[in-house]
């Protein structure tokens, strides 16, 4: 990554550069003139980089992508962002099409542990500091996971809230624009600027919570379940404790049949020409695979979800909200993959916002994380719901920049 030739804040810029030596968040940086006007001037930031910025070149972290033009314009978010006065720094580093192939990002609170992926850039730059917002995507679990592992706000939306003009996809019946922050009010801010319009009622009053996690057999960290049980306790609502009822390992079978078939549909013809030879390998198995799914197949996976959507919402008729761990505990080592995603992947199936939240550090230092659950379109109840949550979370240090 080479330094602009401009100064900006010089401050600022060095600290990223000296950050990114060793996080590995960025794998571009703009050059641009920014208003101050708007009710994000003075904010950064990062955008991953299967999201368009004019004048950059999308690459989708890959090989294949490496002669790739510079955008004609911005994404539609990115556009809502720049509007709203905010300062694009750079593109963060993604995994190749956003799907499981490990990236070169580091957590920036454990270099010998994963960012989580496949937004590994953005959640690593906002936990070192060096933006105040970056943007994300989430398919399956890939935004909410570097949020929890590194320690900041994650905030997906409502699916098909906010609009994925400019976005590479990967799986359309999933892909969601997210948003990490270092705080909910910049979340709030941001996604405020993208969606102007309140989206579902703002104030939490009298909600009942249920606080659960899906049963299935991956190894549950006992620190993140006193994490937990601290958040439920904070939360000073109506909490009902309770497993959460959904089939896990048939809704994450079911939703990989979609999103490889998806992403062959958009991706598959790199499989016969010379971009193929340069492919991860984890993706290029997922195209071939989606190849190989007919549309029939397809089409039962995507009913088996929707039913599965449909169920899971009504047994929660008189729920308003969820508590729940994204994660089943800290950032793992760097150990060639991007962490544990199957306890939100149904969570994404099902479409509603998620927001996690850091809750104190584990006995090993690494962050831990809650993660609010909420229907489709409670978008602003449930970022109101985490502000008042952030505001009894136990501290989490700041990652120190290595010697």
């Amino acid at each position: 990554m080479k330094e602009p030739d401009h100064q900006g804040d010089t401050q600022a810029l060095q600290n990223l550069m000296q950050w990114d030596k060793h996080i590995h968040a960025f794998v571009s940086l703009c050059e641009e003139d920014v208003p101050n006007d708007g009710p994000l001037a003075g904010l950064t930031v990062g955008v991953k980089d299967i999201i368009d910025v004019a004048g950059v070149p999308t690459r989708n972290g890959s090989e294949a992508c490496k002669d790739a033009e510079p955008a004609l314009q911005d994404a539609a978010v990115v556009a809502a962002l720049r509007e709203a006065s905010a300062s694009i720094v750079g593109k963060t580093t993604t995994t190749e099409f956003a799907f499981t192939d490990p990236t070169p990002c580091r957590n920036p609170h454990d270099l010998t542990r994963s960012p989580g992926g496949s937004s590994s850039g953005s959640g690593a730059a906002v936990a070192a500091g060096v933006v105040d917002i970056a943007l994300g995507t989430q398919t399956a679990g890939s935004l909410c996971r570097p949020a929890a592992y590194c320690g900041v706000i994650g905030f997906k939306p409502s699916y098909g809230l906010l609009p994925t003009t400019g976005v590479t996809p990967l799986a359309a019946s999933f892909d969601t624009v997210g948003i990490i922050a270092s705080s909910v009010a910049l979340a709030k801010k941001a996604f405020a600027a993208i969606v102007p319009t309140k989206v579902g009622a703002a104030e939490p009053l009298s909600l009942k919570v249920v606080t659960g996690l899906w049963q299935t057999d991956a190894h549950v960290d006992q620190d993140a379940l006193a994490g937990l049980h601290n958040a439920g306790t904070a939360l000073d609502l109506h909490i009902d404790n309770a497993p959460l009822n959904a089939d896990v390992d048939a809704i994450v079978k079911a939703h990989r049949i979609v999103m490889h078939s998806e992403a062959a549909q958009a991706h598959g013809p790199m499989l016969h020409d010379a971009r193929g030879d340069v492919l991860k390998p984890k993706f290029l198995a997922g195209l071939k695979a989606g190849s190989k799914i007919s549309p029939d197949e397809a089409k039962q996976a995507a009913g088996f979800l929707s039913d599965a959507r449909q169920r899971f919402w009504a047994g929660l008729a008189d729920t308003d909200m969820v508590l729940t761990l994204p994660v089943p505990e800290g950032a793992p080592l760097i150990d060639g993959t991007t962490g544990y995603q199957h306890w939100l992947t149904p969570w994404t199936v099902f479409g509603g916002p998620l927001v996690c939240l850091p809750w104190g550090p584990d006995r090993l230092g690494r962050p831990r994380s809650v993660m609010l659950a909420a229907y489709p379109g409670q978008d602003a109840q449930i970022l109101e719901t985490a502000a008042q949550l952030e505001k009894r979370s136990p501290e989490l240090p700041r990652p120190q920049l290595p010697a």
